[in-house]
């Protein structure tokens, strides 16, 4: 009797757990991740932490996509711990701002100054205001788009209120904060912020959405069986003196509300009344202001959220199909990706080189073996090519250290069916910045292949008549068939004529491969140079974030003539937010950083 009871109540929450998590199922059939700015506090309680832990976990499945990070305390730490998160899940590029003026009675943190211990490049002197922050991502977003999750106080959102109130009716869809409904709690009367707090609610121009739940959802000890790598582990473990116990989960049910909504989880109450101390009264109103209330247990939300908190870091699986030969951006491409894969960001699968060259083999071998990567796949075009390019650069790489040429590589055919068997399905991303020969060979041997194991491809290419990559070589038929059967989302990346990168190369030691590819290409000197490919990598692995929105209306057509039109979620193409000069920094820099 005691084995059927065990079993029951096992049967019973396989199923419950299956029930609760028909939202996400649901939510994952969404391809649009919501973009999310966090409003945090990060500081006397973990429970911040725990949510942007959450929010790193719903990026991983697609859910989000964190634009920003501002910290609404003062504590010095904060900066350095919060990147230090960001870093963690591969996503140190994430923009940190921080509330410039002082606070009457600053909060005490027992984990922020241990986070600043882990990998990191912000603290609070290099980490901008948190209201530019806020203006510069604001304005690069589509209208309506942006959701902002408040886990803290609204002094931030009190100046941007204040300064750029057009641009918040402009760009923000939503506002989540947590709040007691009873004089406004801690988070809007702490810091003698009761006046800002007010402010925000009486003419925040977007919906609000309260909320005071959480208490009773109980997270956190999952975190002991992480890597002591992880920051959120020791934000929790020093939170509870050197020990793992569980902690409410206020800040997390305000993200889980705020990246996939009300659906299976909540439901609106409108007779409550927001309170605060000095008296002001804010009533709900339909479509504009309500309160959260729960539809399931709190041990469900606790298990949903410590499925969460406790994922591991997910890397973008790429795969590099280059013609690195005739021009040089392919070696800075290859040069960032490296850089990413040391962040934590990509896992480089293979690379795949679809021009004839015969120190091409060697070239990447060696690029692959001064970044620590010499085991990484390199697959080589077996077939002609029509007119063949020379390359002022391959032959003099290919003196650098490596362990295979043009007779020993495989296939890139060969190197892709073995690559990909071995991946998740819809995991991988192939990147091309040259031609589409090998994808050609690959979509006509292993359709089925593609379509069970490939995300995304992401092309660099002119949309309009393009003379170079899909007409080179002859090969204008064999690029049309790509384009027209390509099964997967494809994206087009044709921008960085203008990002000009490359002579801080100069300065990088003179063992490094991607150096010499440069000298050698400006006929022993360093100049210049247009970053097409790098640029493609830079979506490729980061996405649209902050560098990149994604269009679907226009067409495309090749030098012969021939149209397409593109279509939402399969041809896309990239329209630059930045100027040429931040991209050549963000660029140059992973460029010439060294291997780690």
């Amino acid at each position: 009797m005691k084995y059927r009871k065990s079993f029951l109540t096992a049967l019973i929450n396989f199923f419950l757990v299956c029930f609760f998590m028909m939202p996400a199922l649901m939510f994952a059939q969404n391809k649009q991740a919501k973009k999310i700015i966090l409003e945090t506090d990060m500081c006397t309680s973990a429970d911040d932490v725990g949510a942007l832990a959450m929010i790193h976990g719903l990026m991983n499945r697609g859910e989000a996509e964190l634009l920003a990070v501002c910290y609404n305390e003062v504590h010095p730490g904060a900066a350095a711990a919060i990147d230090a998160i960001n870093t963690w899940y591969g996503r140190g590029y994430i923009p940190v701002g921080i509330y410039k003026d002082p606070l009457p009675e600053p909060g005490t943190s027992k984990f922020l100054d241990e986070l600043a211990h882990f990998p990191h490049d912000l603290d609070a002197k290099s980490t901008p205001g948190a209201l530019d922050v806020y203006k510069d991502v604001l304005a690069k977003q589509p209208d309506g788009s942006v959701t902002i999750i408040s886990v803290g106080f609204l002094n931030n959102l009190d100046d941007l209120l204040k300064n750029s109130p057009t641009l918040v009716t402009q760009k923000v869809k939503e506002l989540v904060i947590i709040s007691d409904p009873n004089e406004g709690g801690f988070n809007l009367n702490a810091h003698n912020l009761t006046n800002a707090s007010q402010n925000v609610l009486e003419n925040w121009p977007s919906p609000i959405v309260f909320h005071h739940l959480g208490y009773q959802v109980f997270t956190g000890p999952g975190l002991k069986d992480t890597p002591e790598e992880n920051p959120v582990r020791m934000a929790y473990y020093k939170h509870f003196d050197s020990k793992f116990q569980a902690l409410s989960s206020w800040d997390q049910i305000t993200v889980l509300f705020g990246v996939r909504g009300a659906s299976g989880y909540f439901t609106e109450n409108l007779s409550i009344k927001q309170t605060l101390q000095n008296g002001y009264v804010l009533e709900m109103k339909p479509g504009r202001r309500y309160y959260l209330e729960t539809l399931i247990p709190d041990d469900a939300f606790a298990g949903i959220i410590e499925d969460l908190m406790v994922a591991p870091p997910v890397k973008k699986k790429v795969i590099f199909e280059t013609d690195m030969c005739f021009d040089v951006d392919d070696v800075g491409a290859l040069a960032m990706l490296h850089n990413m894969a040391d962040n934590g960001e990509a896992e480089i699968l293979a690379v795949s080189f679809n021009e004839v060259h015969p120190s091409g083999a060697a070239a990447i071998d060696a690029i692959n073996t001064w970044y620590g990567r010499g085991d990484i796949p390199v697959g080589v075009y077996k077939g002609d090519l029509a007119k063949p390019d020379p390359s002022p650069y391959l032959d003099a790489v290919a003196k650098f250290p490596h362990d295979l040429d043009a007779a020993s590589a495989p296939s890139s055919l060969d190197v892709y069916r073995q690559v990909l068997e071995n991946q998740p399905d819809g995991s991988v991303t192939i990147i091309s910045v040259g031609f589409l020969n090998n994808l050609y060979d690959l979509l006509k041997a292993e359709p089925d292949l593609v379509v069970k194991k490939v995300k995304e491809l992401v092309f660099m290419l002119y949309l309009d008549s393009d003379s170079f990559q899909l007409s080179r070589h002859n090969l204008q038929s064999t690029s049309l068939d790509v384009l027209l059967n390509w099964p997967t989302p494809v994206v087009h990346c044709a921008l960085g004529a203008g990002v000009m990168t490359g002579p801080g190369l100069e300065k990088t030691p003179v063992e490094n491969p991607v150096r010499e590819a440069f000298y050698k290409f400006f006929k022993n000197n360093f100049k210049n140079r247009s970053s097409w490919d790098q640029l493609t990598v830079l979506y490729g692995v980061r996405g649209a974030s902050n560098y990149f929105n994604v269009k679907t209306t226009t067409l495309g057509s090749l030098s012969n003539g021939h149209v397409w039109k593109l279509k939402s979620g399969y041809h896309s193409y990239l329209v630059p937010q930045l100027t040429n000069e931040e991209y050549a920094g963000i660029v140059e820099k992973m460029m010439i950083a060294p291997p780690k």
